[in-house]
């Protein structure tokens, strides 16, 4: 038996009173306004399984898709007709072996890219290998999100989320990763060539030379936007901006101002050995997109106090297993709009709608299906 998987293009727009027209009402603070993302097209796509959207070609004309379940990869024209299925996870000459730790996205109409644990792969739409871009160190993330945005593609220039560089000499984290490390890594797609930038920024709290942070609070999350960069790190309200030609010192810094955000500081120098399951209730910035009007539609979630993390526990009688529903409805947060200094209020969302894979413009932003 075969069914219709439908991914939703869903456009931002702005709620209005009822018999009063945009023209006709006063422009209200950012803060004030009510936001809801509306549905507007879907592509259908006849496919039995489970699909999930990681990229649209350059040209619109293309829609590439992954299969979670089977890690086969779907190319479809604009109207969801399979062009190609294939699978390339697994031993082979044309194979990636290692984690696929983000989205694959479009170089242009011909080719995608797979970012890997081990490296870059670059395919054709029929799924030949076309080339491998390997850093000459080992990269092992603590977070891995196979949906998540760890590339982004500007002029033959990849940038990405390989924090790696510097594991061998300074460790993964601490006091000397803090100081020396760089965040991400740029490669260049004609030579190969990986180079290391953004050390932590002196206005960020994980340059601290006196408190040592762990990996998971300083997870990196970034856009591209013309000619500047936009840094976020998934433990810290604040947005870094950085002009493309300028990775060192030349940045700017905006504090995102959350009703609530808990924030996770340590006690001293050291980074505690072992995990306390209580840090996956700290606040978090997901994911961020640099939007064309200069505004910025984050994804957070605000984090458990320690009271409301001992009620989720109560709750669940003392069982961690069964704390994430209790959890999940202390734990606020979604999508907001950011424009340098105040935040709108979280933005309505169609239950339907799931993971926010591709933003486009803020008249074209796709999601996959909340199953």
């Amino acid at each position: 038996m075969r069914f219709n998987i439908i991914l939703f293009s869903i456009l931002l727009g702005l709620l209005v009173a009822c018999g009063e027209s945009e023209s006709e009402k006063p422009k209200a603070p950012l803060s004030e306004q009510q936001l809801k993302f509306e549905i507007y097209d879907s592509l259908v796509v006849d496919y039995l399984g489970t699909l999930e959207l990681m990229d649209v070609s350059p040209d619109g004309n293309m829609v590439l898709l992954t299969d979670p379940n089977t890690n086969s990869i779907l190319i479809t024209d604009q109207k969801g007709e399979i062009i190609e299925n294939y699978k390339r996870f697994g031993e082979g000459p044309d194979n990636y072996s290692k984690d696929r730790y983000g989205n694959a996205l479009f170089i242009n109409s011909e080719e995608y890219l797979i970012p890997v644990t081990d490296g870059l792969y670059r395919y054709d739409l029929k799924g030949n290998l076309q080339k491998v871009y390997k850093p000459d160190f080992s990269y092992f993330p603590t977070l891995i999100i196979y949906n998540g945005r760890s590339i982004k593609i500007k002029n033959e220039k990849v940038y990405a989320l390989y924090g790696g560089r510097y594991a061998d000499e300074f460790g993964r984290n601490g006091i000397e990763f803090q100081k020396n490390s760089t965040q991400l890594e740029i490669i260049d797609l004609n030579t190969g060539e990986f180079e290391g930038i953004i050390p932590f920024p002196q206005s960020s709290k994980f340059s601290s030379s006196s408190k040592a942070y762990s990996e998971l609070d300083f997870f990196p999350n970034f856009d591209l936007q013309g000619d500047s960069l936009f840094l976020v790190f998934r433990n810290e309200p604040r947005l870094f901006s950085y002009h493309i030609s300028d990775f060192g010192s030349s940045y700017t810094t905006k504090n995102i101002p959350f009703e609530s955000f808990v924030e996770k500081e340590p006690e001293g120098d050291k980074v505690p050995q072992g995990f306390s399951f209580e840090n996956l209730f700290n606040g978090t910035i997901n994911k961020v997109f640099a939007m064309e009007d200069g505004n910025f539609l984050i994804d957070y979630l605000s984090g458990l106090s320690k009271e409301e993390f001992n009620q989720a526990m109560n709750e669940a009688g003392g069982d961690i297993n069964k704390i994430w529903p209790f959890a999940r409805e202390l734990n606020e947060g979604g999508y907001v709009l950011f424009d340098g200094s105040q935040l709108s209020p979280i933005i309505e969302k169609p239950e339907i709608l799931g993971t926010l894979n591709k933003y486009v413009s803020k008249d074209e932003i796709w999601f996959s299906l909340n199953f």
